[in-house]
């Protein structure tokens, strides 16, 4: 079975057997991930009936009725403390993903690793992990029909502090210069000197209150491209 590059770059970061895809749709990354060999046991979870039946259709399509189970249920609330060893959240807004993480604490902790793809505010999601003490092991920035993703892998652990700068962008990207990361600053950061121009053209009230968020957006940015400057 064929899946995007995106969920094959979130289903290649699972380090253990047992998992729990949350949001799991059509359930592409259980099905990738066990007749890959990668996953012994997998849970396909999802809030909605829809995707539930389209998951039970293919999974029973690829005959792995015996190691891929489906459950109805929000987040990690079908999941049992101790039942699977890696949670899968993926392509969901970074405030829903750690609202998730947030509603089933106590199974949060059972597990030994979390892979989160959130969408949006990624720094947030950096900083809850680092909160409920996990550490980040590894991140992947990638391309995937144009748009731009971040594929967190993270373990028990504590983290060395992160700046600003690290949380927007991730430690690890920025340590190992991901070229991915590169292209994002600059493509990014020319949109936001041209939205500068403007709000400077502009000259109103607001718009120099804008320009002040801007020019601070800038310098995390400009931050971040110097990375790539030092040897």
């Amino acid at each position: 079975m064929e899946i995007s590059k995106r969920l094959k770059t979130v289903a290649g970061e699972v380090r253990y057997r047992t998992v729990a895809d949350i949001g799991t749709d059509h359930g592409y990354v259980p099905i990738y991930l066990v007749k890959n060999k990668l996953a012994d046991m997998a849970i396909a979870c999802d809030i909605n009936k829809g995707p539930i039946l389209k998951a039970k259709q293919n999974i029973e399509g690829n005959c792995l009725n015996s190691q891929i189970e489906t459950r109805l249920g929000s987040g990690l609330i079908p999941i049992a403390v101790g039942e699977v060893e890696t949670a899968v959240i993926a392509g969901m807004g970074g405030m829903l993903t750690t609202e998730i993480l947030k509603a089933s604490s106590d199974v949060v902790q059972s597990l030994k690793q979390l892979v989160l793809q959130p969408q949006l505010d990624i720094d947030s999601v950096r900083k809850y992990i680092h909160s409920i003490g996990f550490k980040i092991e590894n991140e992947e920035m990638l391309i995937d029909e144009g748009k731009y993703y971040t594929v967190i892998n993270a373990v028990h652990g504590e983290d060395k502090h992160y700046n600003k700068c690290q949380y927007m962008f991730g430690k690890i990207n920025l340590d190992k210069k991901c070229s991915t990361l590169k292209k994002y600053l600059i493509h990014r950061l020319g949109k936001l000197t041209k939205i500068k121009v403007g709000l400077e053209k502009a000259g109103t009230e607001n718009s120099i209150k804008k320009l002040s968020e801007i020019e601070k957006d800038i310098l995390v940015f400009e931050e971040a491209l110097k990375t790539y400057e030092m040897q």
